[in-house]
């Protein structure tokens, strides 16, 4: 047997991984298990969740961000409405406007969801992300208010996917819009609600989707 100078146990270190490994598959058996519990609220729901952690991910990587601060990011997206969970089925399947005291009970969903997800240790960054996904770069958002870099750097990220996917995606009440329509009111939105850093970041990116390099789910949909 080969002497080791670092005296390494290696069954134990074999028993490490397969530890991780399956604590990762735990991970990510939970998350999908909390994204399947809000679409069975909305179906809409998991379709957007997964085209804007794609959109997200694309721009995290543009930012030069951690892989692991990209998969954080990744998740967030994927639960961000987990919230919504705690919104009655009248007022989350409204068709019509919702009134003003409505609107408050739907706003809350972003601290609900935050409150859900704080606990679970892997999704203790995610939890942050959530609770700001609908916080405005120039103070307007809601449920806290933050401006600016108050806002973390994920959720701010979030914002312009959120938006790009929201836009080119048909809702019940209107058609989607043309990807470039989408580029172009966000770009118009720069400095109020999305942070400018994140646009430059998010049109760098679209440079490629147009070039035919969007995920396979964006080429699906403009084909």
């Amino acid at each position: 047997m080969p002497h080791d100078p670092f005296n390494i146990d290696r069954s134990a270190t074999s028993t490490v991984c397969r530890i991780d490994e399956r604590s990762r598959a735990t991970d990510v058996e939970s998350t999908r298990a909390m994204v399947a519990a809000v679409d069975a609220r909305d179906p809409y729901t998991r379709a957007h969740s997964v085209s804007v952690a794609a959109y997200a991910a694309a721009i995290g990587r543009r930012m030069g961000l951690s892989a692991a601060a990209v998969e954080s990011l990744r998740k967030a997206a994927l639960l961000h409405d987990v919230g919504k969970i705690g919104v009655t089925d009248f007022i989350l399947h409204k068709p019509g406007p919702l009134s003003p005291e409505e609107w408050q009970e739907m706003r809350r969903h972003p601290d609900i969801g935050y409150e859900m997800l704080k606990e679970v240790t892997f999704l203790n960054g995610p939890a942050d992300i959530v609770r700001a996904h609908h916080e405005r770069f120039d103070g307007k958002g809601y449920p806290c208010g933050l401006q600016g870099e108050e806002i973390p750097l994920g959720a701010r990220i979030f914002a312009v996917a959120d938006t790009f996917d929201a836009m080119t995606s048909d809702r019940p009440y209107r058609r989607a819009l043309p990807p470039e329509a989408a580029r172009e009111e966000i770009m118009r939105n720069a400095g109020s609600q999305f942070d400018p850093a994140m646009v430059k970041a998010f049109l760098r990116v679209y440079e490629k989707w147009a070039e035919g390099k969007a995920p396979a789910k964006e080429r699906r949909r403009a084909a």
